[in-house]
């Protein structure tokens, strides 16, 4: 997780003084792939233009869309501040989509393109699902009703910069991206993301919100769009 951040951000701030020279070329595409792991999918599919500069042709700035999924099987969400309380929100199976807007730098050297993205804002939406929340702990809190139950959820609607917050739904990426063709490239990536639920109530400490991270390796197809 740490390393994405640092990759992401090492990109992200090499943009900035990019603005400050002059336009060259706008061109966009679309990826499409899926990352696996251990029994947990996630498919992705992201629309993104990116601006290249004349004195830095090699660089550019990248924004767009993206459209993702993250299914899998047995899953523990925790709070974000579980070293504390120790509770659990257990579930048998998690579905969860979303589209997101994200920003990102890329670096085009011969037929490769070396880049980074991550998700600024967006929504997500899945299947309501019971999980079972747990606490091994002597001591109750304001959730104690619910310990040992089945707790209505979903994946949490609004969300914001998942990379640095907790508690939001959302990915980021870092990828390499090789032109097969002039229409078609090949792109291997890692995909690190957050995945979180909310409850209708409020279990221990306020918590509402409860979230686990992943990372999947990934392989896609990539196309230019009005190139």
């Amino acid at each position: 997780m740490k390393r994405i951040r640092l990759i992401v951000l090492f990109l992200l701030l090499g943009s900035i003084p990019a603005f400050s020279q002059s336009l060259s070329r706008v061109t966009s595409g679309l990826d499409l792939g899926l990352g696996y792991k251990d029994e947990q999918w996630v498919p992705a599919a992201m629309y993104h233009q990116e601006l290249s500069l004349s004195n830095f042709s090699w660089f550019r700035v990248t924004w767009g869309v993206r459209a993702w999924g993250y299914y899998a099987g047995r899953t523990n969400l925790i709070p974000q501040n579980n070293a504390l309380s120790m509770d659990t929100l257990q579930f048998g199976k998690i579905t969860s989509n979303g589209a997101s807007f994200l920003l990102g730098a890329t670096i085009r050297l011969w037929k490769f393109d070396i880049g980074a993205n991550t998700d600024v804002f967006g929504l997500a939406f899945g299947v309501k699902r019971n999980g079972l929340y747990t606490k091994p702990s002597l001591f109750q809190g304001e959730g104690a009703e619910y310990y040992n139950k089945y707790v209505a959820s979903g994946p949490a609607s609004i969300n914001f910069l998942p990379l640095f917050l907790d508690k939001q739904n959302g990915q980021s990426e870092v990828f390499l991206r090789f032109w097969l063709t002039e229409r078609i490239g090949l792109k291997l990536g890692y995909i690190q993301g957050r995945i979180t639920y909310a409850t209708p109530v409020k279990l221990d400490n306020g918590q509402k919100r409860f979230s686990t991270t992943y990372g999947v390796p990934y392989a896609g197809v990539s196309f230019p769009l009005y190139n």
